[in-house]
């Protein structure tokens, strides 16, 4: 019966301090290069699509592994700007955190291009495809960056 109970109790103690270290305050440094990477993440999707649309690599299989990665990416964007990582070494704009529907607006807008682009992507016309992915950046990371990323030197 002790076996047990110090099982239990070794159980409800483990999963009591592993729930803790989860409601910790996080690091806001590594929450901003956390971001930054992700965000250069995306870019690097973006740049493959690219280059994958216009011809100049022969991984057109690869471009729908792309699509869904940016899809999966942009629905977790909103997350990489929580209150409290709004200083340091930043590409964010303080509108991120002073105009919270606006951005959520411009992320909502970016996902729906997104949709847009890979319902252009489907119908498998090239030249249609192309005047998509333009419309896509501007509409999307464009549209965004313009008003919530500070212009880098």
């Amino acid at each position: 019966m002790s076996k047990i109970l110090l099982f239990v109790f070794t159980f409800i103690f483990t999963n009591v301090v592993f729930a803790q270290n989860f409601s910790m305050d996080f690091n806001p440094e590594m929450v901003i290069k956390y971001r930054k990477d992700f965000m250069t993440a995306v870019k690097g999707h973006n740049n493959d699509i690219k280059a994958i649309v216009y011809g100049a690599v022969p991984f057109d299989n690869h471009l729908n592994i792309h699509l869904s990665s940016l899809e999966q990416m942009f629905a977790e964007i909103e997350s990489l700007f929580p209150e409290g990582s709004d200083f340091g070494e930043t590409n964010a704009k303080n509108a991120v955190w002073e105009n919270p529907e606006k951005f959520k607006k411009a992320i909502a807008d970016a996902r729906q291009a997104l949709v847009t682009f890979q319902q252009a992507v489907a119908r498998g016309d090239k030249a249609k495809t192309k005047a998509a992915f333009k419309k896509f950046g501007r509409s999307s990371c464009g549209s965004c960056h313009k008003s919530f990323k500070k212009k880098q030197n």
